[in-house]
């Protein structure tokens, strides 16, 4: 299987000069180095991808690669984790708003959930850990990693949510990968055009968290509903 068309990306930058960088210049060195490094990854797939081409990519030298990332694999770490970043920055703002009731709030969440899944760039990285996966099982790994990391303010949101009676969800972190799954659209956007405009988005998101609050309806007399199995701690995700 061929690695997906990249999307749009950032041009690397032009090789700079010689000398320690100061803090400005080192994030933007950074940031050069990561955009070069996914758009190489994108663009060649993984095993054909060298921590050479990236550095001549970035205009850097190899050992400035090297100094900061042991091999390649570290490298294709970092830059998942870099892609991942903004979308659990979101969740974390949609979810500590204070005066949003639950409804609203998990509404918006698998809006944003949606959109950081489908944006161009992370689905063609998700195409090409796929791709690669039965020759790397490494790169799999990596990204299953970041799951827990991206989710976890969605994890945070439902335990209070379950601790303060809101909800009732004796397994947030299950929830979360639940949630986050129906709101990703499993492999739907993998293989078909994302959703068509704002008003299409918002009636997927509410039949999802429609769906959902249904099934976390805390029960009127306040006691524990727990299903054979579904506990706190019965599943690892």
């Amino acid at each position: 299987m061929q690695p997906a068309a990249p999307p749009d990306l950032p041009l690397p930058s032009p090789r700079r000069a010689r000398g320690r960088p100061n803090a400005e210049q080192a994030a933007e060195l950074r940031e050069a180095l990561l955009s070069a490094a996914l758009q190489s990854f994108l663009e060649r797939g993984y095993a054909a991808t060298s921590i050479e081409a990236v550095a001549r990519d970035a205009g850097v030298a190899k050992i400035t690669i090297y100094r900061q990332y042991e091999n390649k694999e570290a490298l294709f770490h970092e830059v998942v984790h870099r892609a991942v970043q903004n979308a659990r920055a979101t969740m974390q703002a949609t979810l500590v708003r204070d005066n949003a009731d639950v409804r609203s709030a998990l509404l918006d969440l698998v809006e944003r959930m949606y959109l950081s899944a489908t944006e161009p760039a992370t689905l063609a990285l998700l195409r090409l850990v796929i791709a690669e996966a039965v020759r790397f099982p490494e790169l799999a790994k990596s990204l299953y990693a970041e799951n827990h990391y991206v989710l976890a303010p969605v994890v945070a949101y439902l335990a209070e949510a379950h601790r303060s009676g809101r909800l009732h969800v004796p397994s947030p972190e299950l929830a979360a990968v639940q949630l986050s799954t129906l709101a990703f659209g499993g492999v739907r956007f993998f293989i078909s055009k994302p959703l068509a405009g704002g008003a299409e988005r918002r009636a997927w998101a509410e039949d999802i968290v429609d769906l959902m609050l249904r099934g976390w309806a805390p029960l009127a007399n306040g006691t524990a509903f727990d299903r054979p199995g579904v506990g706190t701690g019965a599943q690892s995700v």
